[in-house]
């Protein structure tokens, strides 16, 4: 019984202490640029076939109407 509770008593102090250092660095990353964890999540979740993420489609149909006004300026 008291192996449990110093065991759950680990797990929780990790996870808390994760949070905590994943809060902190958040907190101080720049305006624009993704914070760690946002990084971390990117890694496992991205589609590398859909590299902008879930907009990739309206991104690329954006980028392709700017490329298309730009070469009528030029």
């Amino acid at each position: 019984m008291t192996l449990i509770f110093v065991l759950a008593l680990v797990v929780i102090a990790s996870v808390a202490g994760t949070a905590g250092v994943l809060t902190l660095t958040a907190r101080r990353t720049p305006a624009g640029q993704r914070t760690p964890g946002q990084r971390i999540s990117d890694w496992f979740t991205r589609d590398s076939r859909r590299p902008y993420g879930p907009d990739s489609e309206r991104v690329a149909a954006e980028l392709s109407i700017l490329t298309r006004r730009y070469d009528k300026l030029v």
